[in-house]
């Protein structure tokens, strides 16, 4: 086992029981969707495949699908007419033609088992698996290792399932259904450490595997030792956390049968054919003439200064995502005539909302200050 906590830190959920029932908020399953979407960003550079079992009415999908270094998901569910039913919320909404994606988005409905090793599921970065498996059979499970662990062999696997040490607490409101289980359709319930013993016997088999254990829906105040609603298993192959693997990664033979296709999408996305300095700079006017805007809101002042000043290292910080160093912006804004004094950006106050990029000594020396004021200050890095 490795320990794991969330990227974001925990969850600010609340748990309330009373005399008649118990209630979550969020509700439990929307906690499962953001952890395993916080799971997933923590490692979202090495993600580009997302292969999700179970998708039933692809409700994660939305999430999903914000993750913009993902380029290819793929939702499986046995259940066809259900993907039928619902296969067209995959589809691209109007905000997504007016606001393309960045990178290119390829979406898959499915229908197949969780158990087939099918060649569409080869390549992929993470699996996730939410509520999946105490719906199958036992020879469906004994099988799921194999597919995911040994023919897929993904960096990253998410699986989820009902924690009945947790049972305690519902059958105090309501017995549980006549199979003795919380859902009709349950073919069993593991407590924490069947759970975990199921995990083990996994990375036994498969050595290239690290897990870590977590869980949502807190239990209330008093029943602590029940643990959580939902447990999760989060499995991470060594490489992925600078480990050396135990065996070489092999590409295997998948089934002769592949999964049926039910519907399929394309997202439309922006192709960025500037070089790396033309985006420095067009994000570098674009935040100059932000600041030169906000600081003319700001000040009131008929005498204020015609030239503001923008702390370096926090222009550095608003254009990261172009991937600029300190030593790349510095060598575009000298190219572009802008002056840095002092590890200041020189911005000139002028008429039209485009950055001058020549001063004087004159201007240099009547520079005075931009007095900003609370969350302002914090915003710009400016005190």
């Amino acid at each position: 086992m490795f320990s794991y906590k969330l990227p974001c830190g925990d969850f600010q959920t609340v748990t309330t029981m009373t005399e008649k029932n118990i209630s979550f908020v969020p509700p439990v399953y929307e906690q499962r969707y953001c952890a395993a979407i916080q799971i997933l960003m923590g490692w979202q550079d090495q993600i580009k495949k997302v292969v999700e079992f179970g998708c039933a009415e692809i409700r994660f999908f939305p999430l999903l699908r914000r993750i913009e270094t993902i380029e290819n998901i793929v939702l499986v569910d046995i259940d066809e007419a259900l993907l039928r039913k619902n296969m067209n919320r995959i589809d691209p909404l109007l905000s997504d033609h007016i606001k393309k994606r960045q990178s290119l988005l390829q979406v898959q409905v499915l229908q197949g088992n969780v158990a087939d090793s099918s060649d569409e599921l080869r390549d992929t970065d993470a699996v996730i698996a939410l509520e999946l498996i105490e719906h199958v059979y036992e020879d469906v499970l004994t099988k799921i290792p194999l597919n995911v662990f040994g023919f897929m062999q993904p960096k990253i696997a998410i699986f989820s399932t009902p924690n009945s040490d947790y049972n305690v607490i519902f059958t105090r409101f309501n017995p549980l259904l006549p199979n003795g289980f919380r859902h009709e359709d349950h073919k069993f319930e593991w407590t924490r450490e069947e759970f975990k013993s199921w995990c083990t016997s996994i990375v036994q088999k498969y050595p290239n595997y690290m897990f870590a254990l977590m869980g949502v829906g807190d239990p209330p105040k008093g029943y602590e030792s029940v643990g959580h609603v939902s447990q999760i298993a989060i499995f991470v192959r060594k490489d992925i956390l600078e480990l050396e693997l135990e065996n070489p990664l092999i590409r295997n033979v998948g089934t002769s049968s592949p999964y049926q296709l039910i519907h399929g999408v394309t997202y439309p996305f922006h192709v960025d054919t500037r070089s790396q300095e033309q985006r420095i700079w067009d994000d570098v006017q674009y935040e100059l003439n932000n600041f030169k805007q906000y600081c003319k809101y700001q000040t009131e002042d008929d005498d204020c200064s015609d030239i503001h000043k923008l702390p370096f290292e926090t222009l550095l910080s608003r254009i990261q995502r172009t991937g600029a160093t300190r030593e790349i912006l510095d060598d575009i804004l000298k190219k572009k005539s802008v002056q840095v004094k002092d590890d200041f950006v020189l911005i000139e106050d002028s008429d039209d909302d485009s950055v001058t990029s020549t001063h004087s000594d004159a201007d240099e020396q009547s520079l005075n200050e931009v007095q900003l004021s609370g969350e302002d200050e914090e915003l710009w890095g400016v005190n």
